[in-house]
């Protein structure tokens, strides 16, 4: 969708474009959700001000353009196959720096795979490992407690209590109730698109700019 826009749009893509998006409006639910929507209306009517500064005008513009490549990630994956999902979660984690120097990270057999989707050994013996679940749903078909429970019932047969549930949508709140109680760790949609882009995994950089200020210290003249 983001790669769409840009080409539809090209140096005309303003934010009330993305704003306008169903894409867009269905990513700030979740986000609400999620309880991390930042406040982005005062920052907006202070834009036309002569206090306001250029970072302060450049910061949601590079947002925007971030959501949508966002948007974009979690509709591929959506898209993909269940076996595709549970490589890109592995990989992510190991980007993530769970794999550790000399580990181990893999997706386990596409059929009677116990309830785990990927093992991640932390260490080269295998004497730390992560069990990952991923379940790749449509927004909407969030995983509930029954799927939770089922996750540590698999944890539980190989002798382990540290898990990670990846999910495409979210979790209900029974789930993260169980969750919370059984120390597995909830990666949903919208965290797993955030992490895509801090770890670089399935996308590229496509530009950096480097702001400066002035050095006070460097100025201060010894008496």
């Amino acid at each position: 969708m983001g790669k769409q826009l840009l080409e539809q749009y090209g140096g005309k893509l303003t934010s009330e474009i993305i704003h306008k998006l169903p894409q867009f409006i269905q990513h700030q639910d979740e986000l609400k959700q999620k309880g991390n929507l930042e406040k982005t209306e005062d920052s907006q009517s202070t834009d036309n001000s002569d206090s306001v500064e250029p970072i302060q005008t450049v910061d949601p513009i590079v947002k925007d353009y971030n959501d949508t490549v966002s948007i974009d990630l979690l509709d591929r994956i959506r898209k993909g196959t269940p076996y595709f999902f549970e490589k890109l979660v592995v990989e992510l984690l190991s980007a993530m720096g769970y794999k550790g120097t000399n580990g181990q990270a893999f997706v386990t057999q596409k059929s009677n795979d116990s309830g785990i989707d990927g093992i991640i050994n932390q260490d080269a013996l295998g004497t730390s490992t992560v069990y990952i679940q991923a379940k790749r749903y449509q927004v909407g078909n969030n995983v509930g407690r029954n799927e939770m429970q089922a996750f540590f019932g698999a944890l539980s047969g190989f002798g382990s209590d540290r898990g990670v549930f990846i999910t495409t949508s979210n979790f209900s709140n029974g789930a993260i109730e169980y969750a919370k109680n059984q120390h597995i760790v909830l990666i949903n949609g919208v965290r797993l698109s955030d992490l895509m882009l801090q770890y670089q995994v399935g996308v590229n950089v496509k530009k950096q700019y480097t702001t400066f200020d002035i050095d006070e210290d460097f100025f201060i003249e010894d008496d």
